[in-house]
């Protein structure tokens, strides 16, 4: 009994998509850098060049971040689908109205779960926004929806997709 309680699936961020984009950043900002160097040395105008600098700085500040991150996005519970940071408390399955796989490039982890929860829930919850590599992130359309980015999380989206139909079943 005392397993009742346990996650049966805790998702982490994908370390190795975090590292490509903090590589990215990284590079980057040496190339802004250079740019405000040469800039500076030929007398022209570095206001361009400070600019792109300060965007990349941020971005790899984020990647950096986001490489460290530790805390799990999602968690498959018996009592529900929990994302910290996201939703306060888990999501019960029966306020999941519908789940659905959209597969992607397997290379990169590809795919997503798109999820449509009833309106309640979606107003409670705190979504991010893809562009800043968060890996649950807000649905546009007219249905209240979310999706579990698979690339951005270290298990497939089909893996995801399966435990949330197990215990959508289970929990019918």
């Amino acid at each position: 009994m005392g397993d009742a309680k346990l996650p049966l699936l805790v998702v982490r961020r994908n370390k190795r998509t975090a590292g490509l984009n903090l590589l990215a950043g990284s590079i980057g900002f040496g190339l802004a850098v250079a740019s405000v160097w040469l800039a500076w040395q030929e007398g022209e105008n570095i206001l361009g060049p400070l600019f792109l600098l300060v965007l990349v700085a941020v971005y790899g500040v984020s990647a950096g971040q986001q490489f460290r991150d530790e805390t799990p996005k999602v968690v498959i519970e018996r009592a529900g689908l929990s994302l910290p940071g996201v939703a306060a408390a888990p999501i019960e399955w029966s306020r999941i109205e519908e789940a659905a796989l959209t597969t992607g490039l397997r290379a990169i982890g590809g795919g997503r779960v798109d999820i449509v929860v009833d309106a309640e829930t979606y107003a409670r919850l705190k979504l991010g926004s893809r562009w800043l590599g968060d890996p649950v992130t807000r649905r546009h359309g007219p249905r209240p929806s979310f999706s579990l980015i698979g690339s951005a999380l270290d298990t497939p989206a089909r893996a995801i997709y399966a435990a949330i139909r197990k215990h959508q079943d289970g929990a019918a």
